[in-house]
């Protein structure tokens, strides 16, 4: 299934620009995320996604979810949608980078709330893909991932979280930080703020974008 999508392209005419590919939270769409664009770099094509599930409400899902079963541990019987998205989000990725002859060896991946889960998994369990990982605001739950938290190493990953969050709680993803940094090149920013993007969020993220070369 191919996904809607915004693009902002690279100003890099000399060679194979590198990506940022963006995927935005539950209830939200494809415009959400894409205000960020011009914060990040000209150098890089950027394409947010939107998610393929509408809800009744308005806006679009990766996966259907209760937030209570994040909470309370209770993801395994989502592990069957959670990775029919995943194979759907490659493909279209692998679509874009074709298309639009991008670098397939420097793609990064961005994602917001339920966003941030999809980038998670992703960015462990397809580390090979992509070159920076960058989960805001999300969760990580072992039940859909492919190994222990401890077998991951290498990732180059940026992630935050607001201390005041009480639609995902710090907690959910802050208990498997310590586990992920022995291995990996992991940054994890807390600020005194709830379930969003702060503009000091987006300023350490702009930096760590810097520092690490993208």
């Amino acid at each position: 299934m191919d996904l809607d999508f915004l693009i902002r392209k690279s100003n890099n005419t000399n060679k194979k620009a590198g990506s940022i590919f963006m995927f935005h939270g539950y209830g939200s769409n494809k415009e959400d995320l894409f205000s960020l664009e011009q914060y990040l770099p000209q150098s890089h094509t950027i394409i947010s996604l939107e998610a393929p599930l509408k809800l009744p409400f308005g806006g679009f899902s990766w996966f259907d979810i209760d937030y209570s079963d994040v909470i309370e541990n209770n993801l395994d019987k989502r592990y069957k949608e959670i990775n029919e998205s995943i194979d759907g989000l490659l493909d279209n990725i692998d679509k874009h980078i074709e298309t639009e002859n991008l670098n397939e060896n420097d793609v990064t991946i961005l994602g917001f709330s339920q966003g941030g889960s999809i980038c998670w998994k992703l960015g462990l369990d397809f580390s090979n893909r992509f070159r920076r990982v960058i989960p805001l605001s999300s969760f990580i739950h072992p039940s859909y991932l492919n190994k222990d938290l401890n077998d991951y190493k290498g990732r180059e990953i940026y992630s935050s979280h607001g201390t005041l969050d009480e639609v995902i709680p710090i907690s959910l993803v802050e208990k498997y930080i310590e586990s992920l940094a022995k291995n990996n090149n992991l940054v994890f920013d807390r600020f005194e703020t709830g379930h969003t993007i702060s503009q000091m969020n987006l300023h350490s993220l702009i930096k760590w974008i810097d520092m690490t070369n993208l």
